[in-house]
């Protein structure tokens, strides 16, 4: 059985976003004062680059719930069922942990805390999105999913 365009044009689209989401993930991180202070960095700019990432990160978690894409993926390999049920769990909680680093006041931006924190999510999020990338290139290639 081979796997419907459905699927391969869903992963391509998604790992488009995920090209243009590193690159807004390296923009944040970029905005961390390494050692001295530098136009575009400090902690306003690592939020208002947060903020920058919100749209497309939503846009793309939203893409990928309304193809369906875990579900066409889940149907042509159901093995891959328990990563696909843990993507998509994660897309609520990402968001929920950009939002509440968004939301920091200035002065709690200052804080060792928010940066930790910050590191931390962006941390998180290219854990999720290699994960993510893994599985839609195994569809991709057709490892997974050429059930018989």
């Amino acid at each position: 059985m081979t796997i419907p365009p459905l699927v391969p044009d869903a992963a391509r689209t998604a790992s488009e976003e995920h090209r243009a989401l590193r690159a807004l993930l390296a923009q944040v991180e970029s905005a961390f004062a390494k050692t001295a202070p530098r136009a575009g960095s400090g902690p306003d700019m690592v939020a208002a680059r947060l903020d920058t990432l919100r749209g497309p990160l939503g846009a793309h978690f939203e893409e990928e719930e309304r193809a369906h894409l875990f579900e066409q993926i889940e149907e042509r390999a159901p093995d891959q069922a328990p990563l696909c049920a843990r993507l998509r769990a994660e897309h609520a909680g990402l968001l929920r942990r950009l939002d509440s680093l968004r939301s920091a006041s200035p002065l709690a931006r200052r804080g060792e805390t928010w940066g930790r924190e910050v590191r931390a999510f962006l941390d998180e999020l290219s854990g999720h999105e290699e994960r993510e990338t893994d599985l839609l290139m195994r569809t991709l290639d057709g490892s997974i999913g050429a059930l018989d």
